[in-house]
C-alpha cells in the first residue's frame, strides 16, 4: 500500500513529525536554561582602594564583601550574565587606625550607610580573551549605590574559571564628590578626590 493512499500512515508520520520537533524544541529550551550560579566568597575576594592623601601620598585601603551572587551562562554571557555585590563599608582598613575611623565616621559615614552596594544591569561587550580557554574580557554596566547615592558606572572586566571557582578581575575609577563624599582636608591642603578601586572576585558554585 502506498503512503499517498493511506490516510493512516500520513496521519502517523504527521505525529511522529510534531513529537520530534517537540522534542528538539524543549532540549534547546533546556540548553538555553543552563545558567550557572555562584556565590561570592568573602574570604577569597579581595578590594583594594587607592587615593591620595593631602600630601600627596597614596594610601591603599581595604574592604571586604559581605556576600554577592554571579550567575550567567558561559555560551551566551552577554544575555544572561548578572552579579550583585554587597560591600561592608565597616571594613575599610588602611592600617592606619585613627584614619580609617575618620574615614568610616566623617567620610563614609557608616552609621547611616553601612553597606555599599553594586547591581549589574548589561554586558555591554563580551570577547572571550583566549579563544583555547574559559576566560572572557567583559564591559559591565550596573548601578554602584554609595554613601545614598546611586549612580550608573561601567567598567572592564576579566572574568576566567579555574577549577569550579570564576574570577573577575578588575579597576575603575569613581569621584568621591560624585557620591556626596567630603573630600578630606588638612588645613589648606586637600587631599584625591578621585579613587581608583581594583578588585578580585572569586565565586564558587
Amino acid at each position: 500500500m502506498s503512503l499517498k493512499r493511506s490516510p493512516f500512515i500520513r496521519t502517523r508520520v504527521a505525529a511522529l513529525c510534531v513529537m520530534a520537533a517537540a522534542g528538539l524544541c524543549l532540549s534547546h529550551t533546556s540548553v538555553l536554561a543552563e545558567v550557572q550560579r555562584f556565590r561570592l566568597n568573602p574570604q577569597e575576594s579581595h578590594i583594594v582602594t587607592k587615593v591620595k592623601d593631602p600630601f600627596g601620598n597614596i594610601v591603599n585601603g581595604k574592604l571586604r564583601i559581605r556576600q554577592g551572587e554571579a550567575a550567567g551562562d558561559p555560551d551566551r554571557l552577554q544575555e544572561t550574565g548578572s552579579v550583585n555585590v554587597l560591600i561592608d563599608a565597616n571594613t575599610y582598613n588602611s592600617n592606619l587606625g585613627l584614619r580609617d575611623q575618620d574615614v568610616q565616621e566623617y567620610y563614609l559615614e557608616v552609621q547611616q550607610h553601612p553597606t555599599i552596594r553594586f547591581s549589574s544591569s548589561a554586558l555591554v561587550k563580551v570577547e572571550q580573551a583566549v579563544p583555547s580557554e574559559a576566560s572572557w574580557q567583559i564591559s559591565l554596566r550596573g548601578t554602584l549605590d554609595l554613601h545614598g547615592v546611586k549612580k550608573e558606572i561601567s567598567f572592564p572586566v576579566r572574568l576566567s574559571y579555574e577549577g569550579k571557582k570564576i574570577i573577575a578581575q578588575g579597576r575603575l575609577q569613581i569621584l568621591l564628590e560624585d557620591f556626596k563624599i567630603a573630600v578630606p582636608r588638612l588645613f589648606f591642603l586637600k587631599a584625591g578626590n578621585q579613587v581608583e578601586v581594583e578588585f578580585n572576585i572569586v565565586g564558587e558554585p
